[in-house]
């Protein structure tokens, strides 16, 4: 989410356009042809072409792993250091050198984000949490619009191949995104047509009989006025998830993906990009191990093969509208329309008979879901001056509706009873008929209209961040088995954030910020009760350094966060996949993260997170951390092109390794006993020659063991060691 930052991203596009939009404006219009396009000198069409001098700026931009520029903090395209706020880019280079697969691999080595805390997920569910606090679905953001709703196990899914940049925004951030919640948000900006277009098909092979066929495909019209691009991928793998006692059997994956866009540029002043998707994903990979009676690990799960689906069809369609009026003022909107129908299977363990403690009953239960979500942005900006002050202002108002229709599934009317398991014998492939006893059938709409300003004011080296923005919500819980427990709420709120920057001569910029947050939640507790909004507050203070002329980024951050209402696991719910609104939790620490160029040819990644995570309200539990908290996270990656030594036949190869540490978490909520803290090893190899590209990249690489986490009695085992061998042609 390595095209630069101005052709991938909208905003950063228009931005640099009204930075130099007089001087563009005569070099387009006054120079020859021929200095355009020498082969197409004989075709006045050609002085059109209005990309050519966003794609040169755009270079200078993103160097290898480290980006200069983002607009998701603040909606404009702004550099880095002037934003007063914790902000980290994994750029598209980064995803390839690291052979992401799944998007919170992409999230690996960026400081206060722990991911895959649930271990490994064939499902496709992207489990990360941001400073503390459960983001799973509320950080999910795509082209600066929220993808955020969720069902029981309906949510959106990003296919990391279709990603040009993923831009980490930690801490309140709902001021201008609306939805963005209290831990930060994580906008994964896609691919869109480029006046360069990129033109690749890759071939993968991993273990677990992983293979994978991609293609991106890009074109420009001769005159440069229209540019389309179509991604597109085809999964098919088996997984780590093995059942026991079935000669190897392993769950299966397969997951479709196609994205085509367009972008057409009647005048230097106007652009208009269409963009759309379709991913179809199947899973049968279910990560719910049994636990051995005294509380240790097996290897027997508790789902079975020939039963458990995972499986969804999402869609959307967007588009994205700017133009610039003059030097001063540029408007802009998006929308995207975004749905996701899917049929979820699976089993789960009840209890252990007394008498029979090896023998371990299960249920099986079943979900139809139905997820829909609108949203559209429309703001105008204006950049001015008031004597010595520069301005930069936004004013804006955005709509999001999310609709969810959802029917739970569980027993039979036929009196039948899923078999039970023995841990010493399990026996799996038994036929299990999908549950037909109408449990619970719900609608809920969630309307949500928002209003937001901002003013970036600049005098002299102080920069001034001011934002405010008022929101109003209409939720409706309509119960269709039950029409007297049908609801109605309306909900409003007031959110600003307020930052100030001081930069120096010599790349050093500190700041402090003040932030704030309000979330709807989409969703049901297990009881059928739907979810109050979420508030959240952060202090946080700073320090960024870029040196001059320099390739690198440097950031430490102290920060003071405090959140309400928020979701945690029912410990009355069995199955595991039950939440309950609990009272207050405040999360304190640092963060620090490098990235940068260290010598020729020497990229490095390094990060360290230290975080107190505390219940300040919660009767039973105050005082305690809440579950899958690590206190300290630290990682650090180093990529080396040997071209940069000058030797022939080193040429092309280049090599990466990495290290993550995660510390220990609880494992209850009355923080009794713990999940061990863990170290992984990831690293890379690659050779490049002309239009030929080859990576082998393999994370975890000494095979450690190791549970990601423990929750209700039930490990959930880590992601075992992966190797993926990657063929790019490039034409």
């Amino acid at each position: 989410m390595t095209v630069p930052v101005l052709s991938a991203n909208s905003y950063a596009q228009s931005q640099q356009q009204v930075t130099n939009k007089s001087a563009e404006s005569k070099a387009q219009k006054d120079q020859p042809a021929a200095e355009v396009n020498t082969s197409e000198s004989d075709k006045p069409e050609t002085t059109v072409f209005p990309a050519v001098t966003v794609e040169a700026k755009a270079s200078e931009e993103v160097t290898g792993y480290v980006a200069k520029r983002s607009s998701t903090a603040t909606k404009t395209d702004t550099p880095i250091l002037e934003i007063p706020q914790s902000v980290s880019v994994v750029t598209r280079r980064e995803l390839d050198m690291r052979s992401v697969q799944n998007f919170t691999e992409a999230l690996r080595y960026v400081p206060g984000v722990a991911v895959d805390q649930f271990g490994f997920q064939g499902q496709g569910f992207e489990y990360l949490m941001m400073r503390g606090f459960n983001a799973v679905n509320t950080a999910n953001f795509r082209d600066g619009l929220s993808n955020s709703a969720v069902g029981f196990f309906s949510q959106f899914i990003t296919e990391t191949y279709g990603v040009e940049r993923v831009d980490v925004l930690r801490g309140p951030s709902s001021v201008v995104f609306g939805r963005g919640d209290a831990g930060g948000i994580v906008n994964r900006v896609t691919k869109r047509p480029s006046a360069t277009p990129i033109r690749e098909i890759e071939f993968q092979y991993g273990n677990f009989d992983r293979k994978r066929i991609a293609a991106d495909i890009g074109a420009v019209s001769k005159d440069g006025t229209i540019m389309f691009r179509l991604v597109t991928t085809a999964l098919d793998s088996d997984t780590q998830t093995r059942y026991p006692n079935t000669g190897g059997d392993r769950a299966h994956n397969e997951r479709f993906y196609i994205a085509p866009s367009i972008t057409w540029r009647p005048t230097v002043d106007t652009t208009i990009t269409l963009m759309g998707d379709v991913l179809n994903n199947r899973s049968g990979s279910s990560p719910f191990y049994i636990a051995s009676p005294i509380g240790g690990f097996t290897n027997v799960l508790q789902s079975d093969p020939k039963f458990s689906k995972y499986n969804t069809n999402q869609s959307s369609f967007s588009y994205q509208l700017e133009h610039h009026f003059n030097d001063i003022f540029t408007v802009r909107q998006n929308f995207r329309f975004a749905q996701q129908v899917g049929r979820f299977q699976d089993l789960f363990q009840t209890f252990n008979p007394l008498d029979q403690p090896k023998l371990i009953e299960r249920s099986a239960y079943a979900t139809n879901e139905r997820l829909n979500q609108t949203v559209l942005d429309t703001h105008a900006q204006a950049k001015f001056n008031t004597g010595p002050v520069n301005h930069t202002v936004l004013l804006g108002a955005d709509w999001n509706q999310t609709n969810l229709s959802l029917k739970f599934f569980q027993g039979y009317n036929n009196g039948f009873t899923v078999p039970n398991i023995d841990l010493l014998n399990p026996v799996y492939g038994t036929p299990i008929p999908r549950p037909d006893i109408l449990g619970q059938s719900a609608k809920q709409k969630i309307d949500q209209l928002g209003f937001y300003i901002q003013d970036q004011l600049r005098y002299d080296n102080w920069i001034l961040t001011l934002s405010g923005r008022y929101d109003r919500i209409n939720t409706n819980n309509a119960d269709r088995l039950d029409s007297t427990l049908s609801t109605k709420s309306n909900d409003s709120a007031f959110t600003g954030r307020g930052g100030l920057t001081y930069l120096f001569s010599n790349g050093i910029a500190p700041y402090f910020s003040y932030a704030q947050s309000f979330l709807p939640q989409t969703g049901f507790s297990s009881t059928g009760t739907p979810f109050d909004p979420t508030r959240g507050s952060q202090f946080e203070a700073g320090i960024k350094y870029q040196p001059v002329n320099g390739k690198g980024l440097y950031t430490v951050a102290f920060f003071d966060l405090t959140k309400n209402n928020t979701l945690t696991r029912d410990p009355t719910n069995l199955n595991g996949f039950g939440f309950v609104q609990t009272g207050e939790i405040r999360s304190r620490g640092v963060e620090l993260e490098a990235r940068t160029e260290l010598l020729r040819g020497l990229n490095a990644i390094g990060s360290f997170t230290y975080m107190d995570v505390d219940n300040l309200k919660d009767t039973e539990f105050k005082g305690k951390r809440p579950l899958q908290v690590p206190s300290i996270m630290t990682s650090g990656w180093l990529d080396y092109s040997f071209g940069a030594l000058g030797i022939d036949w080193l040429r092309g190869f280049g090599l990466g390794g990495g290290v993550r540490y995660v510390g220990k978490t609880y494992n209850e909520e009355a923080n009794i006993t713990t999940t061990p803290s863990f170290t992984l090893f990831d690293a890379s190899l690659r050779y490049e020659k002309g239009p030929v590209l080859f990576n082998i990249n393999a994370s975890n690489i000494f095979n450690n063991h190791y549970i990601a986490s423990t929750n209700f009695g039930r490990p959930y085992l880590g992601l075992e060691r992966t190797v993926i061998g990657t063929l790019t042609f490039r034409f």
